[in-house]
C-alpha cells in the first residue's frame, strides 16, 4: 500500500500529509513543471478485480475529466494506481471551505447566490453523467473573490467501488436514501444543496419535529415564506416529493423575492433578458426558467427637461410661528416680519393740523441779563513760604581719598 502511495506522489514537490481518516487520505504538493499547489486525495483500499467495477472507475475517471465549469474545482488526473483510486484537483490559495463560514451571519440574498452558484455546478455534472453523491459544506471552497467552487465530483462513488465504508456518513446534509446505503441520483444532490441553503439560513441543522421540517424564517425572519416553501419541499424524505431535478429547484428559488419580511420589497426591474437561455420579460434577481442571475439593467440618471431659467418656479418661503397651550394644542399666528411705513399722501395733508411755532431766542439779551447780576468777590490767594532746601538738608558726610587709605596702611 506504501508503495502504491509512493508512486502516485512521485513527481510532486513539498509535499504535506493534511489529512487522513477513514474516507481517504489527503496530500498537499506541488507540480514539477507549474508549480501550482494540488490536492492528491487516495482511497485506503484497493479496487475488486470485477471488470465491472473497472469499467465503471474507466467511465467515472473519463466524466471527471470532462467537467470544466467556473464553479467546479478544475481536477488535474484522476485514476488508479495498482487498483489504488486517486483524484488529483488543483488547490486554491486565497480560499477557505464554506464549513469554517457557517457560524457567520448570511444575508438571504448572499445565501441564495452562494446556492446558485453550487447549483450550476451540480446541473453541468448531471448533464455529463456524474452526481457528487455526498455534497457537504467541507467539499464547497469559497474564494475571496465570491467565487464559489466545488470539490470531490465522483470521490464518493470512487468509495463504494472501493468499499470505502465511512462512518461519518450520516451526515445532515446526506439524502435519506443515501444514508439508507442506496445509490444517489440527482435528487439526493439536491437535498444537500437545500439542506446546506438551511444551515445557511437558520444557522443549524434542518429541524425536524413530529416528522415535519421546520422552515428557516422560524430561526431568520429576514427569510421570506415563499422561500420557506421552496426549502422544505427540496427537503422532503421522499426523492419523488421533491423537485424533479437541480434545474427546477433553481428556477423556484430564482422566482423568490430576496427581500426581508419585515421590509416593503423595492420595485425590481422588469422587461430583463437571461444571458443564459435568452429568456425576456423578466423581473428579479434569477431567471424563472433556468436559474441564472440576472444582471439588472443601470438605471438611467434623469434629465432635465430643456427650458428657461425664467419658466422655472420662483420658491416663496412663508415663516409660521405656532403657539402651544394646554388643552388646545398648537395655534398657528401669523407674524410679519417687516411691513412698509405709511406716507401722507396730498389729498390727506389737511387733516393734519399747522405744527407749533419754534421759540425764538435773543443771545444778545441773554447775556446782558447775566452781566446785570451781582458778581462776587473771589478772596486773593494766599502767599507761597520760601524754602531754603539747603538749609533743611542734612550734612553729606566727608568722601575718604586714596591718600587717607595709604597712610592707614603704613601705620598698620
Amino acid at each position: 500500500m506504501r508503495d502504491l502511495i509512493r508512486q502516485i506522489v512521485e513527481g510532486y514537490k513539498a509535499l504535506k500529509l493534511e489529512e487522513q481518516s477513514e474516507g481517504f487520505v489527503m496530500f498537499t504538493g506541488q507540480e514539477p513543471d507549474t508549480h501550482h499547489r494540488v490536492w492528491i486525495k487516495i482511497l485506503p483500499r484497493l479496487l475488486t478485480q470485477d471488470p465491472k467495477v473497472a469499467q465503471r472507475v474507466t467511465a467515472l475517471s473519463q466524466a471527471i475529466r470532462q467537467l470544466n465549469h467556473p464553479n467546479i474545482l478544475a481536477v488535474r488526473k484522476v485514476g488508479e494506481q495498482g487498483g489504488l483510486p486517486y483524484v488529483i484537483t488543483r488547490a486554491l490559495e486565497q480560499a477557505q471551505p464554506l464549513a469554517a463560514k457557517l457560524n457567520q451571519p448570511w444575508a438571504v440574498d448572499t445565501a441564495a447566490d452562494l446556492v446558485m452558484q453550487v447549483g450550476q455546478a451540480l446541473e453541468h455534472a448531471h448533464a455529463k453523467g456524474l452526481v457528487h453523491g455526498a455534497l457537504s459544506p467541507d467539499n464547497i471552497v469559497v474564494e475571496d473573490s465570491g467565487r464559489v467552487q466545488v470539490a470531490d465530483f465522483g470521490l464518493a462513488e470512487l468509495q463504494d467501488l472501493a468499499g470505502v465504508h465511512v462512518r461519518e456518513a450520516v451526515s445532515p446534509y446526506l439524502a435519506p436514501e443515501r444514508q439508507a446505503g442506496a445509490q444517489g441520483d440527482g435528487r439526493s444532490d439536491l437535498y444537500s444543496l437545500a439542506a446546506i441553503l438551511y444551515s445557511i439560513l437558520a444557522q443549524r441543522n434542518p429541524q425536524v419535529v413530529r416528522g415535519q421540517i421546520l422552515p428557516p424564517s422560524r430561526f431568520n425572519s429576514d427569510v421570506p415564506e415563499a422561500m420557506d416553501a421552496v426549502v422544505i419541499k427540496a427537503l422532503a424524505p421522499n426523492p419523488a416529493d421533491r423537485y424533479p431535478d437541480v434545474k427546477s429547484f433553481l428556477a423556484a428559488l430564482g422566482a423568490v423575492t430576496l427581500a426581508p419580511r419585515i421590509q416593503k420589497a423595492s420595485p425590481e426591474p422588469s422587461g430583463l433578458t437571461c444571458s443564459k437561455c435568452g429568456t425576456a420579460g423578466q423581473s428579479g434577481r434569477f431567471c424563472r426558467k433556468c436559474g441564472a442571475r440576472l444582471d439588472p439593467v443601470p438605471a438611467r440618471a434623469p434629465t432635465k427637461p430643456k427650458g428657461s431659467i425664467l419658466d422655472e418656479p420662483i420658491q416663496q418661503t412663508h415663516v409660521d410661528v405656532g403657539r402651544i397651550e394646554v388643552g388646545k394644542g398648537v395655534e398657528i399666528h401669523d407674524t410679519i416680519i417687516a411691513e412698509p411705513v405709511t406716507t401722507i399722501a396730498s389729498h390727506l395733508e389737511s387733516e393734519f393740523p399747522e405744527p407749533l411755532d419754534m421759540p425764538r431766542l435773543d443771545a444778545a439779551e441773554m447775556w446782558s441779563k447775566l452781566s446785570a447780576q451781582v458778581v462776587i468777590p473771589m478772596p486773593e490767594p494766599l502767599p507761597m513760604p520760601d524754602i531754603d532746601w539747603a538749609e533743611m538738608a542734612p550734612p553729606m558726610p566727608e568722601v575718604p581719598t586714596f591718600t587717607s587709605f595709604a597712610g592707614q596702611g603704613e601705620d598698620d
